[in-house]
């Protein structure tokens, strides 16, 4: 019984530190986040980038890469001053999608704070108005007519589901008077879907740019082989024509010059020292290509598209 007694002494003495450990991360986890939530709330530069940082986020986990895929801080002076949004994506075919990063937070976290459902019910109501605010002002100033050839409607990005779900709740309309006015609210969930979307339709269009390359480079290829066949086909025939030229020639000095000349052996008026060796005859003749007439691998562009 002492020895248990003094097990569980100690397992209860280990106990007690690991709770106050976990009582100081939990008090350090706290001071983080209200010291974030004091910033995000006197710092409406901080949010922006708050905001920013989200959106780039989901964005590069959806498979997008910056300065290829989308575009940041691009800007383009109008008639009513300067538009710059976000990020500018590229989508198929040379089109643009505009996102802007609004994040509307003051009314939401005194929501929060609220000690009766009245109070929170109003500040709800006022993070709504602000949420629709904000839809209001990108929708004037039409974005999809200020970047050429870009899809007709805008995206305001909101960092946060709860943050649209508050509002929903208080303001059911906000979303489709928003899509009246040219302006798709989106959330990281919605928003990387549609990335992903964009990301696999971009592969493919690189995918299929990329095939009809390899297409034409084995078109170049196959006709830079065909002149090489020509030029190797001539090569034998003038390979051919010199061994003949060259058997007709041993013919002759066989018939014409070295019998008489093997008379003067007779005549024992040669040297002595050497004979006159008999010229041999070149009977092998070049290899024709047989292959250079075979059908190609690729039929026709339809093939090679396929």
């Amino acid at each position: 019984l002492a020895n248990v007694e003094k097990e569980r002494v100690g397992s209860y003495r280990e106990l007690n530190k690991a709770v106050e450990l976990l009582h100081l991360s939990h008090s350090a986890v706290k001071e983080e986040t209200a010291r974030l939530v004091n910033t995000l709330r006197s710092s409406p530069k901080m949010r922006g980038r708050w905001g920013e940082q989200s959106l780039d986020n989901v964005l590069t986990q959806a498979g997008l890469t910056e300065g290829v895929d989308f575009n940041k801080e691009v800007s383009v002076n109008t008639d009513d001053g300067r538009l710059r949004p976000d990020v500018i994506v590229n989508l198929p075919g040379g089109r643009k999608l505009v996102i802007d990063a609004k994040c509307s937070l003051n009314a939401f976290l005194d929501a929060g704070d609220a000690v009766d459902d009245a109070a929170r019910a109003l500040h709800l109501k006022a993070h709504a108005s602000s949420i629709r605010r904000h839809t209001e002002q990108l929708g004037s100033k039409s974005y999809w007519q200020q970047f050429g050839d870009s899809a007709d409607y805008v995206v305001m990005f909101i960092p946060g589901e709860h943050f649209l779900t508050a509002a929903l709740d208080s303001d059911s309309k906000i979303w489709e008077d928003a899509r009246t006015k040219g302006v798709l609210i989106a959330t990281p969930t919605t928003l990387v879907a549609l990335a992903r979307t964009i990301s696999t339709i971009r592969r493919e269009e690189r995918l299929a740019v990329q095939s009809a390359e390899i297409v034409k480079l084995g078109k170049e290829l196959h006709a830079r082989l065909a002149t090489m066949g020509s030029h190797v086909t001539k090569l034998g025939r003038n390979l051919e024509q010199a061994n003949n030229a060259y058997n007709s020639f041993v013919g002759s000095l066989e018939s014409q010059v070295l019998t008489q000349a093997r008379r003067f052996e007779a005549l024992e008026v040669s040297s002595g020292t050497k004979e006159i060796e008999a010229m041999p005859l070149v009977e092998s003749s070049p290899r024709p290509l047989t292959k250079l007439t075979a059908a190609p691998l690729i039929a026709n562009e339809d093939d090679a598209a396929a």
